[in-house]
């Protein structure tokens, strides 16, 4: 498997992704677009609104509406462990591992998987 220059994944990741698609080079590449960083900006403004849907997610370029960031701050150090002013401090340019992106698709996928769950449950 090469290694996109782009993307950071921890060793021991590549390792495992390469064990489990050995026998399915193709899956390989689905591995690899699953494991793409996302900032915590983006994974805010998707999934904000939907754990707490009281609060409005921002438009691009404008204000946070009340609420939001406060909201992204606690959620955010709930599921990361990190403490609120390191949090805060993504949304203001300090720099964050880059392995809290992937922590974050990852996240993403569940999230959006358990709603698939849901919905399908449903019918």
């Amino acid at each position: 498997m090469k290694q996109n220059q782009t993307l950071n994944i921890p060793r021991w990741l590549a390792k495992f992704i390469l064990n489990e698609t050995k026998s399915q080079p193709n899956n390989q590449q689905i591995f690899l677009a699953i494991l793409e960083p996302m900032s915590p900006e983006e994974w805010c403004r998707i999934w904000i609104p939907v754990i707490h849907p009281d609060v409005e997610a921002p438009y691009p370029g404008e204000r946070s509406p009340t609420g939001y960031m406060k909201a992204s701050i606690m959620t955010l150090c709930k599921l990361t462990g990190y403490s609120e002013s390191t949090v805060e401090g993504w949304f203001y340019g300090k720099s964050y591992h880059h392995t809290l992106g992937i922590l974050l698709r990852c996240l993403h996928i569940l999230f959006q998987f358990q709603r698939t769950i849901k919905i399908s449950d449903k019918t």
